[in-house]
């Protein structure tokens, strides 16, 4: 690779733009960019796959000013970010939480600075039943007591069947089915 950036890049991302009427103050006095000669090789962005749409228009920005750089995205998930910079396999490590202190413990042994963290956006997460469903809404002590065996909101049980919710009738003893993001999601830190 010809080129390196320089300083590895962490977004912590998580979802929703950075669009809140933020005003962003830009210095009067700096220069406006200027195309360089003789860049090539590769950006790979491995992590987050909630980022793979941001991390693709940037790097589609960036290549059309250098069209000899190939990019690769892949979204597998936040806790696959830091292996992959740690290791140098990629240079963008989209994630939507922190790095733990011991992936970035890593990183600085490895490389002898700490990762530049980026912010871009904020998490958003959503509870959904089916539309067949005759719930008409669940407490945050509910949806804990369902996705949870600790069940820290104090619902008195573990939640499996929609009778403990409240349903009657043929609801009452069908099973929760849980779907939700992969074990390498920043979901689950």
């Amino acid at each position: 690779m010809k080129w390196f950036l320089p300083a590895l890049l962490v977004m912590f991302v998580v979802g929703l733009p950075l669009t809140i009427a933020q005003t962003i103050q830009v210095d009067a006095n700096l220069p406006v960019y200027k195309k360089t000669t003789g860049i090539s090789g590769n950006a790979n962005s491995i992590g987050s796959d909630t980022m793979n749409n941001l991390m693709t228009l940037w790097l589609e920005g960036f290549r059309k000013y250098y069209p000899m750089v190939n990019i690769q995205i892949e979204g597998k998930g936040s806790s696959t970010a830091p292996p992959a910079l740690i290791e140098g396999t990629a240079q963008f490590g989209p994630m939507s939480r922190k790095m733990k202190a011991k992936e970035v413990d890593a990183f600085e042994a490895k490389y002898g600075f700490k990762p530049v963290a980026i912010r871009t956006s904020l998490d958003a997460l959503a509870v959904f039943v089916h539309k067949d469903n005759p719930l008409d809404c669940l407490s945050l002590e509910e949806v804990d007591a369902v996705f949870s065996k600790t069940r820290k909101r104090g619902f008195p049980e573990e939640v499996k069947v929609w009778g403990q919710l409240g349903l009657t009738g043929t609801w009452a003893n069908k099973p929760i089915s849980i779907y939700g993001r992969n074990s390498a999601s920043g979901t689950y830190g």
